[in-house]
């Protein structure tokens, strides 16, 4: 399995719009509900600081989008999603795909990284965000509403870049 990173193109906008819509299906992780169309998904693009693909062997498998985490006084601070193809899940892509966003975070000159909604149940993500270096620094009870109606614990995550 051969690993690359590049900036999204327009031709990825239909499959990142995809993968993106598919886990706002799963009700699972993103916070979103409503499912993008293809020109509304391509002006949220757009805003980012950066749009990066992972691609396994030249195929994209999945991407990360980051951005500042608030505006004005807190805009030194990143946020990032990551969103990885079904096709491509369970192959350890996360970690590779965590630590590019944390690089290119830092070359943007971000001073650390947030993350406010991790969901408690996902320990797949909370494991990759602790072994990258995150510490959870607040819990919200039942802060997430989960696509089954059931109410989760969410985690705001940190990692300040020294």
């Amino acid at each position: 399995m051969h690993i690359t990173f590049r900036d999204y193109k327009k031709e990825d906008i239909t499959l990142l719009k995809d993968i993106w819509n598919d886990i706002l299906i799963d009700g699972v992780a993103f916070p979103g509900e409503d499912h993008y169309e293809e020109k509304e998904f391509e002006n949220m693009l757009e805003e980012q600081s950066a749009v990066t693909c992972i691609l396994v062997d030249d195929e994209v498998a999945g991407y990360y989008i980051l951005h500042p985490n608030n505006i004005g006084r807190c805009s030194h601070v990143a946020n990032a999603s990551y969103a990885i193809s079904k096709l491509y899940r369970g192959r350890k892509l996360a970690d590779p795909l965590v630590k590019k966003s944390i690089e290119q975070a830092r070359e943007l000159g971000f001073r650390g990284m947030q993350f406010n909604a991790v969901v408690s149940g996902n320990s797949a993500a909370i494991h990759t965000y602790q072994k990258a270096g995150f510490k959870t620094v607040g819990t919200i009870p039942e802060g997430f509403r989960l696509k089954s109606g059931v109410y989760s614990d969410m985690h705001i995550m940190y990692l300040h870049f020294s």
